[in-house]
């Protein structure tokens, strides 16, 4: 039976910076990579908000993407 193995994951983080000149939301994000294999949704989001609030940006999501291979 194959198997995933675990290769890398980043962090994404999404928070707005202001409105253009048609009050639409400037987004902008950082990326942050090398993330434990093991951590949760719960210690992400907590890292995330954390970073954002030490801005003045409103923060808007998180997106975490894996990579994984397929172990023969």
């Amino acid at each position: 039976m194959n198997e995933f193995g675990f290769l890398s994951a980043t962090l994404t983080v999404f928070y707005q910076t202001g409105l253009d000149e048609f009050n639409e939301p400037i987004i902008k994000s950082s990326t942050f990579r090398n993330l434990e294999r093991n951590a949760t949704a719960q210690q992400l989001y907590t890292v995330a908000t954390t970073i954002v609030g030490l801005t003045d940006f409103d923060y808007i999501e998180s997106v975490k993407t894996q990579k994984e291979s397929i172990t023969a």
